[in-house]
């Protein structure tokens, strides 16, 4: 992780960066970390869709390409169950996720309307809180692919809105009942932000 953040660091704000093109951003989020629902529960609260934000620094090389890190806070899922014979559980996940892309861009589409597709390495980041029978804390980290298809609308003083549609791929956490490692469950989270960019 730390090597992760060292890099974006590095990437984002050398003397080379800071100039022309750079650009900064931040908005609201609504995620669905897809938390994995052991089997053996019979889930009566399974919403895992939550307000969360996100921020972003990025660098335009050119009207087509940029390159760009962001921070994606999923906000925090509460899910709650009844395990046969054993009472209440209740799951507290929280997510977060590191990204560091390379941006396609089109021409303007219509008037100060452009139209993006971004891939990269996003780094989840999921702790879950257990409490029930026991209460447990589990962490897990991993580092997949990832894609985003957006679009940005330019304003005034270099300002612009962003939508977003982010897809950050599977963890590597629990998705089999059967599955005795002592691990978060399995998630494979999303999320669609609006916010707001400045250019400089």
């Amino acid at each position: 992780m730390k090597k992760f953040i060292y890099l974006i660091a590095l990437t984002l704000f050398s003397s080379s960066v800071l100039a022309e093109g750079f650009y900064v951003g931040g908005g609201y989020l609504k995620s669905h970390t897809d938390s994995y629902k052991k089997e053996t529960l019979t889930w009566h609260k399974p919403d895992d869709t939550n307000d969360g934000f996100t921020l972003f620094a990025g660098y335009d090389l050119n009207k087509r390409f940029a390159i760009e890190a962001g921070y994606n806070d999923l906000g925090i899922t509460d899910i709650q169950g009844t395990l046969t014979g054993a009472g209440d559980i209740r799951g507290i996940f929280e997510i977060s996720v590191m990204t560091l892309a390379g941006v396609i861009k089109t021409d303007p589409i219509a008037e100060n309307l452009v139209i993006f597709a971004k891939a990269g390495f996003a780094r989840n980041d999921l702790h879950e809180t257990v409490s029930g029978l026991t209460n447990t804390k589990l962490s897990s980290e991993r580092t997949n692919p990832f894609y985003g298809i957006g679009a940005d609308y330019e304003l005034v003083n270099g300002l612009a809105v962003r939508a977003l549609y982010e897809a950050y791929g599977k963890d590597d956490g629990v998705d089999d009942v059967n599955d005795a490692r002592v691990i978060p469950q399995s998630s494979d989270p999303t999320a669609f932000s609006i916010s707001l960019i400045k250019r400089f």
